[in-house]
């Protein structure tokens, strides 16, 4: 998958980027990848597509940009996410709840330019690593604040990045999958149940559990 030439730093052709690429997400959205061209895309944005090769040689580029950034949104949001529970320390179930609440919005925005991205379209090794090294990121979160609830102990970054690759694998299966209509709240709340029980088994009892 050819890779885009270099973002623009000038605000102007800046605008321009960021434009053709809004409007190409919108393009993959609705005639899917094999639908989509760059001619259509420029036309769309209301560019030559001379201009548009300026940024982008081919949809390949397009897509790869895209995905870019949307790792980076993602990214963005999960770190968030993590940092307010940094200061607020919840316990494990609302923890839980906090990020699955981020990953089933990150589903739900932009459903099928998702789908697209993970399912359809061909990827690029370069892109496979940097989707990898995000969830390693995250991973490596989730798994300090396992030490902080004290779960998962022996095993804790084996677990997190299984519980990553877990909660990414069941949203995307509810959210593009099912073929049915997905309640997001009502899907937080069985994840949020499931992986609180399932984690809930391996915390040390508290004080005064231990003493009854």
């Amino acid at each position: 998958m050819p890779k885009p030439r270099n973002a623009p730093r000038q605000q102007r052709s800046r605008a321009t980027y960021e434009r053709v690429l809004d409007v190409a997400a919108k393009t993959f959205e609705e005639l899917g990848y094999s639908g989509t061209t760059t001619n259509k895309v420029a036309e769309a944005a209301g560019i030559s597509i001379g201009t548009l090769y300026h940024y982008f040689p081919d949809k390949d580029a397009l897509l790869y940009s895209l995905a870019e950034r949307h790792l980076a949104g993602a990214r963005t949001s999960m770190m968030e996410a993590f940092e307010r529970l940094r200061d607020e320390r919840p316990s494990l179930e609302d923890s839980l709840r906090a990020g699955i609440e981020a990953n089933v919005r990150l589903h739900i925005e932009h459903p099928q330019l998702h789908r697209l991205l993970y399912d359809s379209a061909p990827r690029a090794e370069a892109l496979l690593q940097r989707l990898r090294a995000a969830n390693a990121t995250i991973a490596e979160e989730v798994a300090r604040h396992f030490e902080r609830l004290d779960v998962a102990r022996g095993n804790r970054q084996l677990v997190a990045a299984m519980l990553v690759a877990g909660i990414e694998a069941q949203v995307h299966a509810a959210t593009l999958d099912s073929g049915a209509p997905v309640d997001p709240e009502r899907l937080v709340d069985l994840l949020t149940t499931l992986w609180t029980k399932a984690l809930a088994t391996d915390q040390e009892p508290d004080s005064d559990s231990a003493s009854r």
